[in-house]
């Protein structure tokens, strides 16, 4: 039961996270949009200050373990990578949603922010703030 729920407290964690980055983004993007500036643009500037956001809280909190000296080395540019992959898998589901259906623009951006949680969940979980690999005196 205690490792039920202990692989639990990172997913419910890793999702109160995503709510407030969501709204960091979702509000950033949507003043952006209506300021005029280009949909792909605002979502650009908002996901990454969301991301930023996301970095902070997941690593201090959400998969917080007792840090290795190096461990800001790895997890950092697996967090760009896992977080450039969403922002461009995002951006072309929000302009296909935008430009290909009837739905409003906030909606589109709720849709895409949704799908991109799944994969950053993903590969945040098991990329980048993983374990990291044990080296071969460890396995023995």
């Amino acid at each position: 039961m205690k490792s039920r729920m202990a692989q639990l407290f990172p997913m419910i964690r890793f999702g109160m996270v995503g709510l407030v980055n969501t709204g960091v983004d979702y509000i950033i993007f949507m003043l952006l949009a209506w300021a005029g500036v280009p949909v792909a643009l605002s979502q650009i500037i908002s996901y990454s200050c969301g991301t930023a956001n996301s970095y902070i809280l997941n690593s201090k909190w959400t998969f917080n373990k007792q840090p290795e000296p190096d461990t800001h080395k790895r997890q950092l540019p697996r967090f760009i990578v896992i977080n450039l992959i969403v922002l461009g898998l995002t951006s072309l589901l929000l302009q296909m949603l935008h430009s290909g259906t009837e739905l409003p623009l906030a909606a589109c951006k709720l849709i895409a922010t949704a799908a991109g949680m799944i994969i950053n969940y993903i590969g945040s979980r098991y990329w980048v703030f993983g374990s990291p690999p044990r080296k071969e005196s460890e396995s023995l």
